[in-house]
């Protein structure tokens, strides 16, 4: 186990090259990234909020532990102007505190904690240090990809067979499977609305993993593929988490708009301009204008939208009173629920429920 602390530009050079072979160092647009291991760990942490600012990467490895400590104002300064890199493996990237705004190509995309991405082989990116952040990154080798994969085959249980489906085991096998592929594109996820504890789950597996790492003992190496297989596949299981494939030439606004759609399919109340702004990082006038460009709708009546269709649902298939319903949506007043309500079906709830009411309801 081997530990660098420093300030100097020498000493990062030496401490990259102790877990990855760097190409191109020099180059002001784009670096080479390779790794001799089938997998690692990076833990990177930022705090700007100190009075002495740091940045902090620690390495983990089937055969190595190597951690820099960066503190020099001069080598921060020039941390940031880094240039874009890419490389030879998967980057499994995962925001456990703090946001990162990180840049792909000529998109910046910002990825609060308990969201992230993973990346191909194919695409230039970049964490940007701009806010602090808590950063875990799963770096995997086609060949070790290529190997997970295949394993399934040989499986004991029928849930762990159901993998092929998924939508991020389905992205790693495309990209590890086409040599020849030069198809720029990324896996977004991010968690359902309120999804606190899946996300303990997350960091729970990643603490393991790196456990693992730092103090192996025999038979680990199967479960460092346990924990691993788990990872993703709690990451592909539709109730817990939003995934996206995402190419290159996808249009960043629409990646937006579909991140909204889920956030105003997942609540079941109303969720303010203020609300989706925090929840999404971006300005509600900025959200507003993507909402016209993609609905045809401003982000209210869009958001209107899915909270009518709730209301629907109450009204058709239990028996809440309208005065619960209007609740549950996060109505206070009353008048206003009544005259988005009268809008779209010129009838009020209660003349609704009469016309429409589900039978089917009352015999179950």
């Amino acid at each position: 186990m081997e530990a660098f602390m420093s300030n100097s530009r020498k000493s990062l050079e030496e401490f990259r090259s102790k877990f990855l072979k760097v190409h191109n160092f020099h180059s002001n647009f784009s670096q080479y990234y390779h790794i001799d291991t089938p997998f690692s760990v990076v833990l990177e942490v930022y705090r700007s909020d100190l009075e002495n600012k740091y940045f902090k990467i620690a390495n983990f490895s089937p055969n190595d532990f190597s951690e820099i400590l960066i503190d020099d104002e001069s080598l921060l300064s020039s941390m940031a102007k880094r240039p874009l890199h890419q490389h030879d493996f998967f980057e499994f990237m995962f925001v456990q505190q703090g946001e990162v705004i990180f840049k792909i190509e000529n998109t910046e995309r910002i990825y609060p904690a308990g969201t992230g991405c993973i990346v191909n082989c194919n695409l230039r990116h970049l964490e940007k240090m701009s806010s602090d952040f808590r950063i875990f990154f799963l770096n995997l080798s086609k060949n070790y990809v290529k190997q997970l994969l295949d394993s399934i085959s040989g499986l004991y249980f029928d849930i762990e067979n159901n993998t092929s489906l998924h939508t991020l085991f389905h992205f790693l096998y495309k990209n590890a499977s086409t040599e020849e592929n030069t198809k720029k594109e990324y896996l977004d996820f991010f968690p359902v609305y309120n999804n606190s504890d899946s996300y303990k789950v997350i960091y729970n597996l990643e603490e393991k993993i790196t456990k693992t790492l730092l103090a192996p003992v025999a038979g680990d190496s199967f479960f460092i593929n346990g924990f691993i297989f788990q990872l993703f596949d709690h990451l592909s299981n539709s109730e817990l988490y939003h995934t996206t494939t995402v190419d290159i030439d996808y249009n960043n606004d629409f990646l937006i708009f579909t991140k909204l759609t889920h956030l105003l399919e997942d609540s079941n109340q109303q969720l303010s301009r203020h609300e989706l702004s925090k929840l999404l990082n971006y300005s509600g006038d900025y959200l507003n204008r993507i909402s016209k460009k993609y609905s045809g709708m401003t982000l209210f009546e869009y958001s209107m939208t899915f909270i009518i269709r709730k209301a629907e649902y109450y009204l058709l298939k239990t028996d809440y009173s309208i005065s619960h319903i209007i609740s549950i949506l996060g109505f206070t007043n009353r008048t206003h629920f009544y005259h988005i309500f009268y809008s779209k079906h010129h009838m009020t709830p209660k003349e609704y429920r009469l016309k429409y009411w589900d039978n089917s309801y009352q015999n179950n």
